[in-house]
């Protein structure tokens, strides 16, 4: 009996014979070939039904809330310190280190961030060993153990270790658990739950830049790291405690899945955060650098830092809200494609002040939509088991963008811009930018078919 005839037999045997052996026969015949390739596509396409939990308790309700509050707070400092950088980095420039060449001085900067996009990747195995919650706790210690060494390094070397290996590490454990716990708490919800933690290290930035400012002009720039480690050790701390998966919750034990190598929807998102970091960082490093060097007060530019990240912060919660409403893609293309055409006319053409006051903040408001929106599309496409993992992995694309492009950029400002001409840099950043747009277009493409 071939797949053509069974359903002709099948009928024939219902009406024949007793129902036991209709039953048998039913189950012996042989049944169309199924397509196992075709089926995995049919699950990526349908992420809601793969992410939905029916045990533990109910999504978007209750203690969700508490979780995303603790995870707000988490990134808050976590990632608030790193956006606070262009104090650190202006203060570098222009005070510390004035005989130091540039592109040394962006190693700082460049191990930071690095190491807080990048270490991410290793919270998956450690999540698996000692849980959701003291993998947090375990990021707190060592973070804040990089503030304190900080505040006793003079060299650029010692900052190099303290502010930005080991306070990298321990900040990207907390960034990666932070962006994933809503998705596992959240389902109506959690494009705006995303949305409103990923706008904590904009709004960290303005609790952080004043208390920053203020102490280095009171006392120094090392009890201002010294007051950053109380304030990050006790909020996080605090934040870690609150944390836990809704349910039973076992990454990956893999610091990286070479199977997402061959995941086109994996490699695109990582595509687009590594050609933004670079374009995204020229901004955030250089622009108050430019201002001063402009005529601009030192205490003028770090207030409009303030300004840039509350723009940046409510950036992200109005994207997550949108992305109820509209595809996240074509957010994150008209945004991309706005931020590059502003950095290439308003910022590189023009010397008014007022021009670039409305770069800044239009820059914040375009800029950063990927920033909560990646992990969006993430938590949509991917199943939970995989969520720490591609946020890992497209945070280490961004780590590798800030590796290649910070040195490289501060090169550039010191051999061809002579510390002084940021025409180059910002040429580089409204480029890459504008090539961010093209995996965007891709992504699109592979989610929709």
């Amino acid at each position: 009996m071939n797949n053509n005839t069974a359903p002709y037999e099948l009928s024939k045997t219902n009406t024949l014979n007793s129902p036991t052996r209709s039953i048998n026969r039913a189950i012996s015949a042989p049944q169309p070939d199924l397509n196992i390739d075709q089926v995995s596509e049919e699950v990526k396409l349908e992420p809601d039904v793969d992410n939905a939990i029916p045990e533990g308790p109910p999504p978007d309700k209750g203690y969700a809330w508490i979780v995303m509050v603790a995870c707000f707070v988490n990134l808050l400092f976590a990632f608030g310190t790193t956006n606070a950088f262009g104090v650190f980095q202006t203060y570098y420039l222009e005070v510390l280190f004035v005989d130091v060449s540039a592109d040394l001085i962006a190693w700082i900067s460049t191990t930071c961030i690095f190491f807080t996009l990048a270490g991410g990747l290793a919270a998956g195995p450690i999540i698996r060993r000692i849980g959701m919650r003291y993998t947090s706790i375990l990021g707190t210690f060592i973070g804040s153990a990089g503030l304190l060494l900080a505040s006793f390094s003079t060299k650029v070397w010692q900052l190099v270790l303290t502010q930005g290996v080991i306070f990298g590490f321990g900040s990207s454990l907390i960034v990666n658990i932070a962006l994933t716990a809503p998705a596992l708490w959240f389902d109506k919800n959690r494009g705006m739950a995303i949305g409103l933690v990923a706008s904590g290290g904009g709004f960290g930035a303005l609790v952080l830049i004043p208390v920053v400012t203020k102490v280095v002009e009171v006392n120094s720039v090392w009890w201002a790291f010294r007051v950053l480690f109380l304030m990050y050790f006790v909020s996080t701390l605090v934040g870690g405690f609150l944390l836990k998966p809704r349910i039973g919750f076992t990454p990956i034990n893999k610091i990286i899945d070479f199977g997402l190598i061959k995941d086109p929807v994996a490699m695109l998102i990582c595509a687009v955060g590594f050609l933004l970091e670079i374009g995204y960082s020229i901004t955030m490093l250089y622009f108050p650098a430019s201002l001063v060097d402009n005529g601009t007060s030192v205490t003028l530019a770090t207030n409009l830092i303030m300004a840039f990240c509350t723009i940046s912060a409510f950036s992200r919660i109005i994207s997550g809200y949108l992305v109820k409403k509209m595809n996240p893609m074509d957010i994150m293309i008209f945004c991309h494609s706005m931020s590059g055409i502003i950095m290439l006319t308003m910022w590189l053409t023009n010397k008014k002040f007022s021009v670039h006051l409305v770069y800044y903040l239009l820059f914040g408001l375009f800029s950063v939509p990927f920033f909560s929106l990646g992990p969006v599309v993430t938590a949509s496409y991917y199943k939970k088991e995989k969520i720490s993992q591609v946020n890992g992995l497209s945070y280490l694309s961004m780590g590798i963008g800030i590796l290649v492009g910070y040195p490289s950029v501060g090169a550039v400002f010191q051999n061809y811009g002579k510390r002084t001409d940021y025409s180059q840099i910002i040429i580089i950043g409204g480029t890459f930018y504008l090539l961010s747009v093209i995996p965007l277009v891709a992504l699109r493409h592979y989610i929709k078919k």
